[in-house]
């Protein structure tokens, strides 16, 4: 009865992640959920209170979005070092939504399409539905490694394989923690060129930086060849979905297509809604809240990783974002079970890899629970390891 490209997807992890941030009582570092009381209600009540008086705002939209929002988003890009313009931005339904509505209008079945190994879990089980071929390229503690890609692209190339497009998260990698240096950001720019794909920049984490620099956008390197897509999940209100997408103007037309044969168009009121919150300066009040309620909570996980995890387990030392990644030498998924008994959640790193899973890695989230929560739960599971 069902397509063979809904059957052949996997989504089992997703709903055990969402089962394990559910858990209660549980100590959960398995979701990538913001602190639900971080969530700016007072201003939030304020704005949505004035939205509400407006009839445009319970109307239908048009598919790219509010020109308001997509003008406001052309300036916001300029601190990612991207000049760009509304014509250029696509709001949508949460970043995953731009994922699908990319590989929606780019992925034909048996397209040739890169991702990091690790990468994002769901954007993998998004493609999948497109039916690509996938080629995974490993990350250090710089990102992507642009080394090993170029010689990548030069073997597929031997095999008369073109590569249709990579993607990557460049910020704070979701599992891994690390983010891309400029430099390889530059190089990832010009193999685009030479070997002709398209980039997808995902970055939904780039704001919750605490330490250090922020890192020019790929998409500023590659104006032509990247996709970029930004997200107001982790800064603002996950609830609204509010999300969009900057393209080349060559791209938007069929992207355009792509989603409006999806869902016609973005929630118009959660539109509204960031409009005003951005214009009114919430926003950034926001981000530097998060920035100083989610520092500590890392530094609490690095600092109990220190004091309790046996020898020989490692793990990243982000300097944002929301995921530590762990080497454990152990079978986690194997081990899920006696940490849930315990009283602790976590991701097992096996479900980030499109091809070949590392079964002894795991994903630790330290945005959500408190710092003495993080401290039980990783002393939890460094007996669990030792």
């Amino acid at each position: 009865m069902f397509s063979e490209r809904i059957l052949g997807v996997d989504t089992s992890a997703l709903r055990r992640v969402l089962a394990l941030v559910r858990g209660g009582s549980v100590i959960s570092f398995a979701g990538g959920v913001p602190s639900p009381e971080l969530f700016p209600m007072e201003e939030l009540g304020d704005v949505i209170m004035d939205v509400s008086k407006m009839r445009e705002a319970f109307q239908y939209g048009p598919a790219l979005g509010i020109p308001e929002l997509r003008e406001e988003l052309a300036g916001y890009m300029k601190s990612w070092s991207v000049e760009t313009s509304g014509g250029e931005i696509m709001i949508t339904h949460g970043s995953q939504q731009g994922i699908d509505v990319v590989a929606r209008a780019l992925i034909d079945p048996g397209d040739v399409i890169i991702v990091e190994a690790p990468t994002y879990f769901v954007a993998l089980n998004t493609f999948q539905i497109y039916g690509p071929e996938f080629v995974e390229v490993p990350l250090d503690s710089r990102g992507i490694s642009t080394e090993l890609l170029e010689g990548l692209l030069q073997e597929l190339e031997s095999q008369k394989k073109k590569v249709k497009m990579i993607y990557t998260v460049p910020n704070f990698h979701n599992p891994a923690g690390v983010t891309m240096s400029e430099r390889r950001r530059k190089k990832l720019a010009k193999l685009a060129e030479e070997f002709d794909f398209i980039i997808l920049e995902d970055n939904p984490y780039g704001e919750l930086r605490y330490l250090g620099k922020r890192v020019r956008s790929i998409r500023s390197f590659a104006p032509d060849r990247t996709i970029y897509l930004g997200s107001f999940s982790k800064i603002f209100a996950p609830g609204f979905r509010i999300a969009w997408l900057n393209a080349p103007k060559w791209a938007i037309e069929r992207l355009e297509v792509s989603k409006q044969t999806s869902d016609v168009c973005t929630n118009t009121f959660g539109q509204y809604v960031t409009l005003e919150f951005m214009r009114r300066g919430y926003l950034w009040k926001n981000v530097e809240r998060l920035r100083r309620a989610y520092w500590p909570k890392l530094r609490a996980m690095l600092e109990a990783l220190d004091e309790f995890m046996p020898e020989g387990v490692e793990w990243t030392e982000p300097e944002g974002g929301m995921f530590v990644w762990l080497k454990t030498g152990k079978d986690a998924d194997a081990l899920l079970p006696r940490a849930v008994e315990r009283g602790v959640a976590y991701v097992p790193g096996s479900v980030f890899y499109a091809l070949k899973p590392e079964r002894d890695r795991m994903r630790l989230n330290f945005t959500f629970e408190s710092e003495d929560r993080i401290n039980d739960g990783i002393r939890i599971l460094a007996e669990l390891l030792s």
